[in-house]
């Protein structure tokens, strides 16, 4: 019979390791993203650049999150590429919002975040390098986590159903 305090063991060692994998592919995230949070008064913008070379990853993503979005907020986001080309122009009508962009050649690629509006706004831009097998890392970071949380808590069940009742 398997004893409770190796189930106990066992687990914690997993919810250990499914943490470690988690806190890894966080930092692998946040290493390749270039991030930056602002308030913008009407009529200002802020940009973003982030170095990236073709060689490594031929993924990139934007992301942007305001804070408070309202109907009638108009704000345009622009990517641009090294050569000073505009290969993204949107309005941002949702938030947040993320997209995929190919990396054409390597240099500096910036985001251009402008609020047309009227009021101040909140606005958090991200842009970087997509994170390549990072879904496997997740994933799997989840499920040893989850598993050595349920077998804490088998283990917790069989060490209090077998405990010693004392002698009176």
């Amino acid at each position: 019979m398997i004893k409770p305090k190796t189930i106990i063991i066992t687990s914690g060692i997993l919810v250990l390791i499914g943490i470690a994998i988690t806190a890894y592919q966080s930092q692998i995230t946040s290493e390749n993203l270039e991030n930056q949070q602002e308030t913008l008064s009407a009529g200002t913008q802020m940009t973003i650049t982030k170095g990236m070379d073709l060689n490594n990853n031929q993924k990139a993503v934007y992301v942007i999150q305001v804070t408070d979005l309202r109907n009638d907020d108009n704000i345009k986001a622009i990517v641009i590429d090294p050569n000073g080309n505009a290969i993204i122009t949107k309005s941002i009508t949702k938030s947040p919002i993320q997209e995929i962009f190919k990396i054409s050649t390597s240099g500096n690629y910036t985001l251009q975040i402008e609020n047309q509006g009227q009021r101040e706004i909140q606005i958090l831009g991200i842009i970087g390098y997509y994170p390549q097998g990072i879904e496997l890392a997740d994933i799997s970071g989840f499920i040893v986590l989850m598993a050595g949380l349920a077998g804490l808590a088998v283990g917790m069940m069989y060490l209090i159903k077998n405990r010693v009742k004392p002698k009176s």
